[in-house]
């Protein structure tokens, strides 16, 4: 096998893994999400009883009919790549296995911000609520350790490619990924100090399940990173260090590699969907965040996160065209 098809079979293995995970997790994370807790709310927001056999019938079929034109585009743009070798197919590619997850995840997002604005816009005020009082420490929940250790990778990865600069690659594919790893760290951030005040019926058992589901939050970004971290090396080892590339005797250490870091994956993949599984069975009979108001305020869940949503969304924009071919 040559070195150029040895790349395009890495990344063509490495999409090949990514449309597995989403076919794998799409179904549960999104479109049985409006139902996660019974028929008597959706996406979290407190409806009527038969909802779901009258005016809500309407608003599922939109939720979904969102999703599916999400999941078309991220379709149409691996077929076209895939099909015509879209130039530079191979920036495109690594580009589309990034971007995927948080073309759906915002889609997800964004029909439930509409949902709270417009079928839950006034939600029933609580006059009683609890408000947990601990404090919270990011050293709780982000190990300072494993971020240390991605950003001495990170700068080891960076520091190859700038050695190598007369290297014919190019450098729009390294810096968004370098950009998505560490532009999710104020995400885990945000996350961590985000507060919300539980009803003052069963504080414990609700209290207990927002700490699993801000948990859940950070082990699904942490993962996500260290899969583009992972990717963002791979690409550096086949533009800087030509054994990574060669044919013959050095090929089964590739594919040793590759067989290793998808056992991982998958390990962590399993885990992932136990840990779900387990907070949504945390989370029946509970009322979700958000379907209530305190007198002084809604209690919407990640509030916080719109702000740095849409600051990161502009620098991905500005990168785009700034690198744009």
């Amino acid at each position: 096998m040559s070195a150029h098809n040895w790349i395009e079979w890495r990344l063509l293995f490495g999409a090949a893994v990514v449309v597995v995970i989403r076919v794998l997790t799409y179904k549960r994370l999104y479109w049985h999400a409006p139902l996660n807790h019974g028929p008597r709310f959706f996406l979290g927001v407190e409806v009527s009883p038969g909802f779901y056999e009258g005016e809500g019938v309407g608003w599922l079929r939109r939720y979904r009919r969102a999703l599916l034109i999400g999941l078309s585009i991220e379709a149409l743009a691996l077929l076209a790549i895939l099909r015509w070798f879209l130039f530079p197919w191979w920036v495109l590619l690594t580009l589309w296995a990034c971007s995927s997850p948080v073309l759906t995840a915002a889609t997800a997002w964004g029909f439930s911000a509409y949902t709270r604005a417009t079928l839950g816009a006034n939600p029933p005020v609580r006059a009683s609520f609890a408000i947990p009082l601990e404090a919270r420490r990011l050293s709780d929940y982000i190990s300072w350790p494993r971020e240390a250790l991605i950003a001495v990778i990170s700068a080891f990865i960076w520091a190859l490619l700038l050695i190598h600069r007369h290297s014919q690659h190019e450098w729009l594919a390294p810096v968004l990924m370098t950009y998505f790893v560490v532009g999710l760290v104020p995400f885990k951030i945000e996350i961590v100090r985000n507060s919300v005040p539980v009803p003052a019926e069963r504080p414990e058992e609700h209290h207990r399940w927002v700490e699993a589901q801000r948990r859940q939050h950070m082990y699904t970004v942490d993962v996500l990173r260290w899969f583009i971290l992972i990717l963002l090396a791979d690409y550096a080892l086949l533009h800087t260090w030509h054994v990574w590339r060669l044919a013959g005797p050095s090929a089964w250490l590739r594919w040793s590699l590759m067989g290793i870091a998808s056992a991982v994956g998958t390990v962590f993949m399993l885990m992932g969907f136990r840990e779900q599984r387990r907070v949504a069975s945390m989370g029946r009979g509970l009322r979700p965040v958000g379907s209530w108001a305190t007198p002084f305020r809604p209690a919407k869940p990640m509030m916080g996160l719109t702000p740095w949503f849409a600051v990161w969304f502009g620098g991905l924009v500005m990168l785009l065209v700034f690198f744009r071919p």
